[in-house]
């Protein structure tokens, strides 16, 4: 994809800001359609396999499921959800910059569920500090004692480039995925993390976020290709940081500029426009009729205080249910009751 494309696809979620339309949002229901279809891709990736019965029972039914799946699949949601809406708001405010502390948010939301379940013993957001071993992966992570370090060139070299003329944002995406990964910072939970941080510069910078197929063995192949065609370049900046040399960013542009990043940038460029073209078929705010989802979520959504949504509820002026100790709203609830706010 072209940076002509680029910007057509920019342009086109401009026009949806303009018809005041909430672009990555889960009260757009092309939206939230696509990022269910991201988590349930993603943690497939992973060896994690939800069906839409699955998602439907933990985000919006509140029905026990396997606690993997489970604990999968709310991670997902809350990482993602989270740090989108942040990447939406610092994309519309101009602000939008990439930071170490970002990379841990992530991984600290991410790993949340599956901390509380038991299946990891990790500090959430912590780096490594152990070496770790990549399963069929062509490359080796870089050594626990220069994850920070590595991180750290990283996040700079990213930042300029982010601040260049006629930037390739493409390349650029599909570049700091695979140098991501190839440092792999985390104990666990990398590959999604790493989908996550995608989706998240795509958001920052004007774009939206994509679901990378990989329910099927053979979209599974295809991203793990794609990682391998691209990562020889890292692996030497790997080893050259362990061995102590100083990397300026000279250097890191001379192992990049020879490295060949198509494959990457052919996936990524093909979920951007299945994505867009499931946006442009919403003209407005249109909603699942059984999408319910916890008060948290529907005052984010909403731009909404939770008190102010409590309040409501107990002044019986918004239908909502109890579970637990949580509410749960559905959608075309909250909806009519803005509506009819906007009539007064």
């Amino acid at each position: 994809m072209k940076n002509s494309k680029i910007v057509e696809i920019k342009d086109t979620i401009q026009n949806l800001r303009k018809q005041d339309i909430g672009v990555v949002t889960v009260s757009n229901s092309e939206w939230y359609s696509l990022f269910k279809d991201e988590i349930r891709n993603s943690i497939a990736i992973e060896g994690v396999f939800a069906n839409r019965n699955d998602l439907l029972d933990v985000l919006e039914r509140n029905k026990r499921t396997d606690k993997q799946k489970a604990a999968s699949i709310l991670g997902y949601f809350e990482s993602a959800s989270t740090l989108y809406e942040y990447a939406n708001n610092q994309f519309q405010e101009k602000e939008f910059i990439l930071k170490i502390s970002d990379l841990k948010q992530i991984h600290t939301l991410l790993m949340r569920y599956e901390k509380d379940f038991g299946f990891y013993n990790g500090k959430l957001g912590d780096f490594r500090t152990t070496n770790v071993e990549v399963t069929r992966a062509t490359f080796k992570p870089i050594n626990g004692f220069y994850v920070k370090e590595a991180l750290e060139l990283f996040i700079k070299w990213f930042n300029l480039k982010l601040e260049e003329e006629n930037i390739d944002f493409l390349q650029l995406v599909a570049i700091s995925h695979v140098w991501f990964e190839t440092i792999h910072p985390f104990r666990d939970g990398n590959g999604r993390s790493g989908r996550i941080l995608l989706s998240y510069v795509l958001i920052g910078c004007g774009l939206v976020n994509i679901s990378i197929k990989g329910i099927a063995r053979s979209d599974r192949e295809k991203y793990y290709k794609a990682l391998e065609a691209s990562d020889t370049c890292f692996e030497k900046i790997n080893r050259d940081i362990e061995k102590g040399i100083n990397i300026s960013l000279e250097k890191v542009y001379d192992y990049i500029k020879n490295q060949d990043f198509s494959a990457m940038e052919k996936i990524i460029s093909d979920c951007l426009g299945k994505s867009i073209n499931r946006l442009k078929s919403s003209s407005g705010l249109s909603f699942e009729p059984d999408a319910v989802l916890p008060l948290r979520k529907i005052a984010i959504a909403y731009d909404y205080s939770q008190d102010y949504l409590r309040n409501l509820i107990n002044r019986d002026k918004l239908k909502a249910v109890k579970r637990g100790k949580l509410w749960y709203i559905k959608l075309k609830d909250m909806q009519k009751y803005v509506d009819s706010v906007s009539k007064n």
